[in-house]
């Protein structure tokens, strides 16, 4: 079974600029935001298209499903089908390891909200924290996109 393992974290400051390897464009949207079925549609810089299916998450792991879908699917999904307000945010991927590090900078109504993320193979130990980022929000499920869906950052 395909499973997420990842830590997130709020970001204290720009230092993680200097480390981006390549950024892109997400709008992403919710066919089910149910902790224990996670339906999301991601359409990344208009040009891919995502089907992921999650389960609940334990701890910093949860199972995860995703499928590549035709852009033009994705765009009718997240335009007519998808929970409001969608999510926007751009992806930065980070030359640093080890795991694989992003930061989101989410706009619309979750703008101002910006988070790392470090994906990592089950079973590996939490890496150190780079000093640009703060406290570690895994286990607070205010900071699960599907939780932003529903509660939008600009709202707290």
């Amino acid at each position: 079974m395909p499973v997420e393992v990842e830590r997130k974290y709020l970001v204290r400051d720009d230092g993680w600029r200097a480390e981006v390897a390549r950024s892109s464009s997400l709008r992403q949207g919710y066919l089910s935001t149910d902790p224990d079925r996670t339906v999301r549609v991601r359409l990344v810089d208009g040009r891919t298209g995502y089907l992921t299916i999650k389960g609940r998450r334990v701890g910093d792991a949860r199972p995860e499903y995703e499928y590549e879908i035709p852009a033009e699917h994705a765009a009718f999904l997240l335009d007519h089908l998808c929970l409001r307000p969608l999510i926007e945010k751009v992806r930065h991927d980070l030359d640093r390891s080890p795991g694989a590090w992003t930061v989101d900078v989410f706009s619309g109504e979750n703008e101002g909200l910006v988070l790392a993320e470090v994906e990592l193979s089950d079973g590996a130990a939490a890496p150190p924290v780079p000093g640009w980022s703060g406290e570690d929000v895994t286990e607070d499920d205010r900071y699960a996109n599907s939780y932003l869906q529903e509660h939008p950052y600009r709202t707290w």
